[in-house]
């Protein structure tokens, strides 16, 4: 059995309450191996954020309809209650990072082209893109 140095004993009877146990042991050997330093704070483990896309990215973003602008600026919400009782066309939904950026012109033929395919073939929504390949 090795010696423990002074440095882990003296280490070990500051930090447990009864020294000679074989958790206060332990902790005195990784203080002398140089596993731990004495008396340190636990360095807290910080989450690193997953960066890229993915579903919740997509759940997290506001979306709004770039067909139905406000007077002041702002879009509405993309959604509606009843598709039979609106007055509002289909919508063109974008999240609204990308509907800031988006010009009039791309806006409007966005939605455009949205508006010229057939919309709820068999039940489902028609995908359009949204900026047409060059």
């Amino acid at each position: 059995m090795a010696k423990l140095c002074p440095k882990g004993k003296a280490a070990a009877k500051r930090k447990f309450d009864v020294y000679p146990s074989a958790y206060a042991n332990m902790y005195a050997s990784a203080v002398c191996s140089g596993k731990i330093k004495p008396g340190g704070k636990k360095k807290k483990k910080t989450i690193k954020k997953k960066t890229g896309g993915g579903l919740r990215k997509w759940v997290g973003e506001k979306w709004v309809d770039i067909g139905a602008p406000k007077k002041n600026g702002k879009y509405q919400p993309c959604d509606r209650k009843s598709t039979t009782k609106s007055k509002r066309k289909y919508p063109k939904c974008v999240p609204l990072a990308k509907a800031n950026k988006m010009s009039a012109s791309q806006k409007t033929s966005a939605v455009k082209r949205k508006r010229e395919k057939k919309q709820g073939v068999g039940g489902k929504p028609t995908m359009v893109k949204t900026f047409k390949k060059k």
